[in-house]
Parts: structure tokens; C-alpha cells; sequence
């Protein structure tokens, strides 16, 4: 499973759309695997964030039609030939699939260095803290005798370096919180309250993972009372709930790169942008093209020994990209054995 999904990913980064719609296909098809198709899209759409224009129509989209697959799983009683023969199912992922591979790819933004991180926090900690701290955004988030102050004072760092526009700022105050204790070179470890799903261990519901998110949703909340658009407290529901939904089928790099794309929509926020921001494109489809993936699965079924012909990708394309996913999971790595994350947490 993890395979297809990681192939379901790399085709969507290619802009393969034979392979893109034939892996998704093959989740559809696989019994109790479409849990896992939603949660490599949610990968594809974060792998896509960067530097450039915000991207929060999408995470929309993909709340919506998750709970639409959900819905029709349910009417269907559990019967999985049902589910995967029937044409909605297969529009939706076939729809959700190619948006994904229309959205713009923005320059690459990656987590600060343990180096980086350590030198940020230690001039952070040096100085007085800012407004944000006490401010009622922090506070309605921050829970005395169950929060470290050091929890507190990254928040409102947090929110100042996005305010001011320092992203490494903002991402160092992150990331510090994830680190271990003996990286942070504090006297113990530092508490935070649980605040995750209930069905997560007691670690993973401690994560400071959750504090950000909780001090995301008292930011767009705050915030709307200033007249920010009613889409961006929505965008970040639907990131929320992919993590509650997806925690344990994503890696800590995956989560950790999920919380980075969140990260960048929430620095968007705070800039003007077009109302056409809001604004989905309809996706034209063919129903041959639809169910092409699905009579080719069923080929194979038939005749293990049949070869699937896949669209060329040219060998200069493919060299280029192999460089450049390999630059980008060598700094994921990187930045993973810097923070102390393992596949454990």
C-alpha cells in the first residue's frame, strides 16, 4: 500500500496523468485502501506549497469530497465491488485527481536547520517577548499548569514573525517545539496538553503538533471579526481534520511537511488576495477516460502476464526531477534527524 501511494504522489509531482489516475484507480479498487488515495492527496497538495500564491480552495475541496466518498461508502453498506464499479466514486477521483495535477508547483520552502532553529530560538529567548504573547489569540489557546510558558512564548513569536514577515522566524518557533529535550537544552521536558484524537497515544496526543493547530483556529477565528475571508477559517478545518483523520497513515516527515504547507496558507492570510482565489475551475472529463484505469486493472486481474502501456516520460524530464526530489528528501531527512523525529513519534 505504502508503495502506491508513494508511487500515487511521484506521478502527481511528474504531472503523469496516466500514472496519476491509474494508481488512484488502483486505491479505489483495493478494499479499505481509500483512506490511504485521500491521504496522498493530501501529500500532493502540500509537496505543491511553496514561496509562491496561497493555495486554500484545494484543502476545501478535498473535506468536501472526502465526505462525499464517505457518504456513498456508507449507502453502499460496505460492499466494495459496489463502491469501486460505482461511476460518482469514480468521477470524484478521477475530478480530485486531476486537479491536483493542474495546481501551480511554487518555489520549494523548507524547515530551518537544527542550526538555524537553535541560533533563532536563542535570540528569540534573549529579548522581550512580543504583544502576541499576552494577546487573546495565545491565550485562548495556551492552558496554564497544563502548557509550558516556553509554549506560550513561541506562540506569540510565531504569530509576530508571520506578522512581520519573517517566515524562517516563524517556522524556527515551530520547530523548536518538536525538537527533543536534550536539543532544546531545557532542565525538562517540555509539556504540553493534550490535545489530540483520543484514539492516538498518549505521546502523540501531547504533540505540540496540535497546539499550532489550535492556535490556527483561534487566529482565523480572531481574525474574522476584522473581515478575513470566511474560506480561510474553512481551509484550516479541512487541514485539521486530514491530520486527525490521517495522523497515524502519514510518516513524521509527512506530517511535518503537511504542517509546513499549512504554515505558508496561514502567512497568506495576512496578505491581500484576488477574490478569484476562491474560484474552482470546472474539470472537464470523458467517461472512457474515466474508467480506462479501471479496465486496465481488471485486464491485469484477467492476465497477470498483459502489459499495461504507460505514457514515455523523456529521460532528460526524468533526470531533472530525480535531481530535484532527491535535493528535496535529502533536506527532509535532514531536517527529521535534526528535530530528533522518528518514525516511532
Amino acid at each position: 500500500m505504502t508503495d502506491v501511494r508513494k508511487s500515487l504522489c511521484e506521478a502527481i509531482d511528474h504531472r503523469d496523468r496516466r500514472a496519476s489516475h491509474r494508481w488512484a484507480a488502483e486505491l479505489v479498487a483495493t478494499p479499505g485502501a481509500v483512506g490511504s488515495l485521500w491521504a496522498s492527496y493530501w501529500l500532493a497538495w502540500a509537496a505543491a506549497q511553496g514561496a509562491g500564491s496561497a493555495s486554500p480552495t484545494l484543502p476545501i475541496l478535498l473535506k468536501q469530497t472526502w465526505a462525499s466518498i464517505t457518504d456513498a461508502a456508507h449507502e453502499l453498506g460496505g460492499d466494495w465491488a459496489a463502491f469501486r464499479n460505482e461511476p460518482e466514486i469514480r468521477a470524484c477521483v478521477a475530478e480530485t485527481t486531476t486537479r491536483l495535477l493542474d495546481q501551480p508547483r511554487q518555489t520549494p520552502v523548507v524547515w530551518p536547520t537544527k542550526e538555524i532553529t537553535l541560533y533563532d530560538v536563542g535570540t528569540m529567548r534573549s529579548t522581550a517577548p512580543p504583544v502576541a504573547t499576552d494577546g487573546p489569540v495565545v491565550l485562548a489557546v495556551w492552558q496554564r499548569n497544563e502548557d509550558a510558558m516556553e509554549i506560550r512564548m513561541m506562540g506569540g513569536r510565531f504569530l509576530t514573525s508571520l506578522e512581520t514577515g519573517d517566515l524562517r522566524g516563524a517556522l524556527s518557533a515551530v520547530a523548536w517545539t518538536m525538537m527533543t529535550q536534550v536539543q532544546q537544552g531545557l532542565p525538562q521536558p517540555l509539556k504540553c496538553a493534550e490535545r489530540g484524537p483520543s484514539a492516538l497515544p498518549a505521546k502523540a496526543r501531547a504533540s505540540p503538533l496540535w497546539f499550532w493547530l489550535d492556535l490556527g483556529r483561534a487566529f482565523f477565528r480572531e481574525r474574522l471579526t476584522s473581515g478575513m475571508h470566511r474560506g480561510w477559517p474553512t481551509m484550516h478545518t479541512a487541514v485539521t481534520d486530514a491530520f486527525r483523520n490521517n495522523y497515524k497513515r502519514w510518516t513524521p516527515a509527512e506530517r511535518m511537511r503537511l504542517l509546513l504547507a499549512w504554515i505558508l496558507q496561514v502567512r497568506a492570510s495576512m496578505l491581500p488576495q484576488p477574490e478569484s482565489l476562491w474560484t474552482a475551475q470546472s474539470v472537464q472529463q470523458q467517461l472512457a477516460d474515466i474508467d480506462l484505469p479501471y479496465k486496465e486493472i481488471a485486464a491485469e486481474l484477467a492476465d497477470p502476464n498483459s502489459v499495461i502501456l504507460k505514457t514515455p516520460v523523456q529521460k532528460k524530464e526524468v533526470s531533472q526531477k530525480s535531481r530535484s526530489e532527491a535535493k528535496m528528501a535529502e533536506a527532509d531527512a535532514a531536517v527529521m534527524a535534526s528535530l530528533g523525529i522518528t518514525d516511532d513519534d
